[in-house]
Parts: C-alpha cells; sequence; structure tokens
C-alpha cells in the first residue's frame, strides 16, 4: 500500500461546486460500486487535500462534478504520489480540471 494525496487548487473558478474524487479500492473501504466493482468517493472542497492509501497497481483516479469529469491513472509502484487538481477557465467546455503529478 502507499500514500495518494490528492490537492485541489483554491481557484474562483468552479468554487461552489461540488467536486467528488473517487478511486477503485478494497470493499472494505468502498462506500459505492460502480459496475459491480467497489469504490470510495469523497468531497473535495476548495484548497483542500485528500489522503487515502491505494495498491501498488495502476489507478485510476477520478473527478467529477455536475459540469464536468476528469481522470488520472497512477501507474504501479510502491511510492507514495502527490496529485494537484486545477480547474481551468473553458466557456465551451465548462470547466474543466487537469490532475497532474507533483513530483
Amino acid at each position: 500500500m502507499r500514500k495518494l494525496t490528492l490537492t485541489r487548487k483554491w481557484s474562483i473558478i468552479e468554487c461552489a461546486s461540488r467536486i467528488y474524487f473517487s478511486y477503485e479500492c478494497e470493499k472494505e473501504k468502498a462506500n459505492t460500486e460502480v459496475d459491480g466493482k467497489p469504490y470510495f468517493c469523497g468531497l473535495i472542497k476548495n484548497g483542500k487535500s485528500i489522503e487515502v492509501e491505494i495498491s501498488d497497481e495502476a489507478n485510476k483516479i477520478y473527478l467529477t462534478s455536475s459540469t464536468m469529469e476528469a481522470e488520472f491513472v497512477v501507474p504501479a509502484g510502491t511510492t507514495d504520489v502527490k496529485l494537484l487538481a486545477v480547474p481551468h477557465y473553458n466557456v465551451a467546455q465548462g470547466n474543466p480540471f487537469t490532475i497532474s503529478e507533483i513530483k
């Protein structure tokens, strides 16, 4: 197991949106199910971080709201991972987030 830290950068863009963070996890840690697979889903507030334990295998991380979806694949490994989610103003696509790894 390794630690995943996801930080939602504080921004006026999407500041009032409820952004949900989810990832596939073990059945004991799950609080929802998607297509029969266990997932943890939690709210991540503007400017805050969430820290969870993930498996050493590759993991998909999702951010969703009523206006957008973003995903990031964490490669397999044993080192801790830090991610940063940043919204970008875009009239044509809503306000999509980009997720990048902090090295």
